[in-house]
């Protein structure tokens, strides 16, 4: 397992700088996703929420319920873990985090940064009673600038969900083949995903980032949607068995110490109508002009100009989805999209997917999805499941 902590110690000196450039004395982080980027802490279930504590000129904080305290000291690369609330012999700064932060930054701190896109307005508002002479500032776009280029650990974590994911998808098809129905079919890929799981990554965890609602225990996750449904852009598998003419796309994803990647393939069962079959020619040929373009220097936008002229070409110009990929690592979607008005530069180290596809309630829906990772020479297709038409 390679070592997480300079990676994180790196990212650490990185929001140093942005402190820096912004005249933050402090910064107060409680995303989980976030949390974990700068601590690799992950608590799983957030009803008591962790938090990333940067403060200026001093060593970066780990502030966790108590409850939290073992698993915390187990994971996480910072060795300054503090914790609030009640549970056993802990012994904690105070009760509440709000308490908490009080007595780990300074009372007279002039601006913290925080994440606008994520924290509460009750959470806010406790900030600005703890330090009413600060000004709350917004770090969200710097923290996500910061995550889409990945270090060598990310990459490295996110090759080996992608072993996952493709197994997922390939033993949903091949279920699919054998006559099951789709939930039959995806229960099937999360198994095989599991086993393989427990066989080559069982030193890492699987889960994911939670709400305070639920946990997510288990990132292994395969699922397919038919026809029109495909058209919703997510939906739970049925119990629908293959029929002749049907589009069916299996789904998968899975976090591998946290990283996410994606894998999806539409599958023809036996002959499909002709604006189906043109679809599908249509988004295989898209994604051969897309591919090529992946390199360092090339605009995000002209990836998906690329891909829409195809689609207009095949007479689909009025069904043009609005994005062709997206980011991927902490989060199932990252920034940046690929998408019109995107002028980011791709860089080496920028995980993302390609995926242009078609929907409509009439046609269903063509797409597959490949996860890759921009090098200094061109690309790395993380996800290697094949690339062409598939019917079965």
């Amino acid at each position: 397992m390679m070592n997480a902590k300079p990676y994180v110690a790196a990212r650490t000196e990185k929001m140093r700088d942005v402190m820096e450039q912004k005249g933050l004395d402090a910064i107060v982080l409680s995303q989980p996703e976030n949390v974990f980027y700068f601590s690799n802490f992950n608590p799983i279930l957030t009803s008591n929420q962790a938090y990333f504590v940067l403060v200026k000129n001093q060593e970066p904080c780990l502030l966790v319920h108590c409850i939290r305290n073992d698993h915390a000291h187990e994971d996480s690369t910072i060795d300054n873990i503090q914790l609030y609330g009640v549970w056993g012999d802990n012994v904690a700064l105070a009760n509440t985090a709000d308490g908490a932060l009080e007595k780990l930054i300074a009372a007279n701190v002039k601006r913290i940064g925080v994440e606008s896109d994520f924290i509460s307005v009750s959470s806010c508002q406790a900030l600005r009673n703890s330090f009413p002479h600060a000004d709350i500032a917004d770090i969200s776009h710097d923290i996500a600038m910061m995550k889409i280029v990945k270090d060598a650990c990310e990459i490295d974590l996110c090759r080996k969900s992608a072993e996952l994911v493709d197994l997922g998808v390939s033993t949903h098809i091949e279920c699919l083949r054998k006559g099951m129905n789709e939930a039959e079919a995806c229960t099937e890929g999360q198994y095989q995903m599991r086993k393989m799981w427990h066989r080559k990554f069982q030193e890492y965890e699987v889960s994911g980032f939670s709400s305070k609602e639920q946990a997510q225990i288990d990132s292994l996750c395969v699922w397919s949607m038919a026809n029109e449904r495909i058209a919703y852009g997510c939906d739970c598998p049925r119990d629908h068995y293959p029929e002749q003419g049907d589009l069916i796309l299996p789904m998968s994803w899975a976090r591998v110490g946290g990283y996410c990647v994606e894998n999806e393939r539409v599958v023809m069962v036996g002959k499909v109508n002709e604006i189906r079959e043109r679809a599908y020619q249509a988004m295989l040929e898209a994604r051969e002009k897309v591919f090529p373009m992946i390199r360092t220097g090339e605009v995000f936008e002209n990836l998906y100009l690329s891909a829409m002229a195809v689609f207009e070409k095949y007479g689909f110009g009025d069904i043009l989805p609005g994005r062709c990929g997206h980011g991927m690592g902490l989060s199932t979607h990252e920034f940046p999209s690929v998408t019109k008005g995107n002028l980011l530069k791709l860089k080496p180290g920028m995980i993302f997917t390609v995926e242009p596809g078609l929907m409509s309630r009439s046609l269903g829906g063509v797409r597959h999805s490949d996860t890759v990772l921009v090098t200094e020479d061109g690309f790395e297709r993380l996800t290697k499941f094949r690339n062409d038409k598939i019917v079965i």
